[in-house]
């Protein structure tokens, strides 16, 4: 069976092969072409089940319609989440979303990125970084590439990037457990700690104490191993009971260490020296629902961090962004009885 050209459609329907590429390329409002002819060409393309040439497309227009996201790790619902709304947006714009996880290893992302950007890999990268200095992404060969960076800021690098607020997030959090008479608590991060997620949330946790003249105990200021979460969390619980720390709280700022602390206190080795302890977590996920232990979280706005990714990926690469864009998005409080 012949495979159907766009010369087909464009007898059918007495359009010219340019009108309809236009419109199949999401360009149609763009060039000016009328919401009715839009939606007959649409119409025509589905009901002859036309299939666009991809790697024609590619050679026409120099563009391989893919952009790459590379998060840390992509199992973890708050990146899932955020790829499935960049994902969203792309389809409608006609590009199809690459994802990979970087385990939060610098030499890892590297080789991710180079892997995208060779050969008219990609058109553009979404990035959460994991790297502490921006000497890799100040590389001529990497810098040219449309790029956006979500949920990290890298230092001393100006560049497009969708972030959110979590000193202010972190300090709402810490407020709500002081005013709840917690005064002993732990501030429990991960792995890499320069990351500027992990210092803001540190910072405005110290912030909070400090207002409250409530004197910071720096044995409360720990980490798990981004790759050793839950064999890291049990051995410093077991520290807290070494040391005798009576803890009011235990805030974790990833909320996969929340889900392993949470998990932990309800077993035998933990359960009475922790009965009364409060869970907060930066972060929220369903888990949280469908417990009985009370968590206090803020919730980030996924929707919006991958919806204005997205879009601005897209505008990027179109050629429509001349200046930084910097968006600074806020979370919103959860203080669960």
């Amino acid at each position: 069976m012949k495979r159907l050209q766009l010369e087909d459609i464009s007898k059918q329907l007495g359009y010219s092969k340019t009108l309809i590429s236009m419109v199949l390329n999401g360009k149609g409002d763009h060039y000016g072409i009328s919401k009715k002819t839009q939606e007959k060409v649409m119409q025509a393309v589905n009901e002859l089940d036309y299939t666009p040439n991809k790697f024609a497309r590619a050679l026409r227009t120099g563009k391989s319609f893919f952009v790459g996201l590379i998060v840390a790790d992509i199992s973890n619902p708050f990146y899932s989440l955020i790829a499935k709304n960049i994902e969203s947006v792309l389809f409608e714009k006609g590009y199809n979303l690459m994802v990979c996880s970087s385990d939060e290893n610098e030499n890892r992302e590297k080789k991710l990125v180079e892997m995208m950007q060779s050969q008219q890999g990609v058109d553009g990268l979404i990035i959460a970084s994991c790297f502490k200095t921006a000497d890799f992404y100040n590389q001529p060969k990497i810098n040219n590439i449309p790029t956006i960076f979500i949920d990290r800021i890298l230092p001393l690098y100006s560049a497009h990037y969708i972030v959110i607020d979590n000193y202010g997030g972190s300090a709402e959090i810490v407020d709500c457990l002081v005013k709840k008479g917690c005064k002993n608590i732990a501030c429990v991060g991960i792995t890499p700690l320069y990351l500027s997620t992990i210092e803001d949330r540190i910072n405005g946790y110290k912030e909070v104490l400090n207002k409250n003249n409530i004197s910071i105990d720096y044995d409360l200021i720990t980490s798990v191993t981004f790759d050793k979460i839950e064999e890291d969390t049990k051995q410093l619980l077991k520290g807290f009971i070494e040391k005798r720390k009576k803890l009011d709280a235990i805030y974790c700022l990833n909320n996969s260490v929340a889900t392993v602390a949470l998990k932990l206190i309800k077993t035998k080795e933990f359960k009475d020296y922790f009965k009364n302890i409060q869970i907060a977590c930066f972060d929220d996920v369903d888990l949280f629902n469908l417990i009985d232990t009370p968590v206090i979280s803020v919730s980030q706005p996924i929707k919006e961090i991958g919806s204005n990714a997205g879009n601005l990926i897209i505008d990027l690469i179109d050629g429509k962004l001349n200046n930084k864009t910097n968006l600074v998005l806020s979370t919103n409080l959860i203080n669960r009885n």
